[in-house]
């Protein structure tokens, strides 16, 4: 293993679980290949990864085995009592690489559980399904107590354990870390592209929802409703492949892999931060408006004048605003960026940034979940759009539309929105596409943005 090790610290813990022996922070440097990597987090019991794609001045974030989950239908306070067990941990050595993750908590939450949070566990109940032999958790983490973290920018990953990792954790990290080393190619992922996938909305019926949304609209109900349709396919496919396939074609800078048991997998390509929490500091990046890559520079100015687009943007814009004030201080909330185009490697779109400073009275998860579920993808108001989503969408969203987050030890927390997802629990995959519904909304052209946001992972067009 190509390594540098840069310092152990003597500081220990107070206190620490009884099942655990005091152990040092530990921090070295090693080189990693793309196909090591994908070999490592097969090992990995129950691998988390967090993708930035290629982004600049990010990050990639592995780590596994955590030392606890949370697997809940209900209950965000058990999130916060897991994370609990890191306040006694001191910080690492100033020396060391500023990783943005070394312990702490990764996981996710499903757009049911925002059900939960706004409409009440009635309505959560109401949309249950079965989904092949596992079911997706409304809410899932886990304390995981050691990192692996790329810095793009260098292509260097720091391997960084924490004094609540374990000397056994260590050792078969190292060691795992050390057999791979001479690994030269990926595994085929024969297969991969011939997976059948099929819509389970017609497109009449999907035109005819849009329409009664419209007709909500004009009635005073709502301003913009985020409307949705499932794609569903059967594959007996290694979910971790199938990941690192599609990963290749889409570079988003909020992806993320995770095995939340042996038969359940998230993998989320999507490009939109949700909440971003650094030093207090909290910022989102709603994205609303959108175009195919393959469009010309009339067609991009199209897209960056588009008053329906601009409308559908600014109505999201003033809903997080108004998320963000209930946790930021006074005056603090700030709109940096409007109407930003960004491109990535299948679709153009408009990005406004938002940000403010959190109140001090105010920890990063109660921001998080007073924001949640992310305004983009429900529509203003909130409340109201989604009990019209409940209403109209002919399948549950699961854990689509909700949002995977990590939150390190020291504050530092990130989410993503989970669109261009899919979900895996045995050999059943779903994902799904949608968009926003304003007053000014063409069924034809919302209907081909649907399919166009997940045409890289469908194949389906039209």
């Amino acid at each position: 293993m190509t390594q540098t090790n840069i310092s152990s610290s003597s500081s220990k813990p107070s206190t620490t679980p009884n099942t655990l022996k005091a152990l040092d922070w530990e921090q070295r440097r090693v080189v990693i290949s793309e196909p090591q990597l994908s070999l490592i987090l097969r090992k990995l019991n129950r691998p988390v990864f967090l993708d930035s794609g290629d982004r600049e001045n990010s990050h990639t974030i592995i780590s596994g085995n955590p030392l606890e989950t949370v697997n809940s239908s209900s209950d965000k306070d058990s999130l916060l009592e897991l994370f609990s067990k890191t306040s006694v941990i001191p910080p690492p050595p100033t020396h060391f690489y500023k990783a943005p993750f070394t312990l702490g908590l990764i996981g996710f939450a499903s757009y049911n559980f925002g059900e939960n949070l706004i409409l009440g566990d009635a309505i959560v109940k109401h949309l249950t399904k079965e989904r092949g032999e596992a079911e997706f958790p409304d809410i899932y983490a886990g304390l995981f107590t050691w990192s692996l973290v790329e810095d793009i920018d260098s292509s260097i990953f720091y391997l960084t354990f924490s004094p609540l990792c374990d000397s056994r954790t260590r050792t078969e990290v190292s060691a795992l870390i050390e057999q791979t080393q001479h690994i030269e190619r990926l595994r085929s992922n024969k297969g991969i592209d011939s997976i059948d996938w099929h819509k389970s909305t017609t497109k009449s019926y999907h035109q005819e929802m849009l329409l009664k949304i419209k007709g909500y609209i004009e009635q005073g109900d709502c301003y913009q409703v985020n409307f949705t349709q499932q794609f569903k396919a059967t594959a007996n496919i290694d979910a971790l492949d199938y990941y690192m396939d599609i990963r290749k074609r889409t570079k988003t800078p909020y992806s993320c892999f995770m095995e939340i048991n042996q038969d359940t997998h998230l993998l989320s390509f999507s490009p939109e931060q949700f909440i971003g929490i650094d030093n207090r500091r909290i910022e989102t990046k709603p994205i609303k408006g959108t175009i195919e890559n393959n469009a010309t520079e009339s067609n991009l100015q199209t897209l960056v004048n588009s008053e329906k687009d601009r409308a559908e943007n600014v109505m999201i814009v003033d809903l997080l605003r108004n998320d963000l004030s209930k946790v930021c201080q006074l005056h603090s909330v700030k709109v940096d960026k409007l109407f930003s185009l960004e491109t990535f490697n299948n679709v153009h779109h408009l990005v406004s940034h938002i940000s403010g400073k959190l109140k001090p009275s105010v920890s990063e998860l109660d921001a998080f979940f007073s924001c949640f579920p992310g305004g983009s993808i429900t529509g203003a108001p909130k409340k109201r759009s989604m009990e019209i989503i409940r209403e109209l969408e002919n399948s549950p969203r699961g854990a689509y539309c909700g949002s995977a987050f990590y939150l390190n030890h020291d504050g530092k927390f990130d989410s993503n929105i989970l669109i261009r997802t899919i979900t895996k629990c045995g050999n059943q995959l779903e994902c799904w596409g949608g968009g926003g519904i304003t007053s000014g909304s063409e069924p034809e052209q919302e209907y081909q943005e649907s399919l166009i946001k997940v045409a890289n992972i469908t194949g389906i067009r039209s």
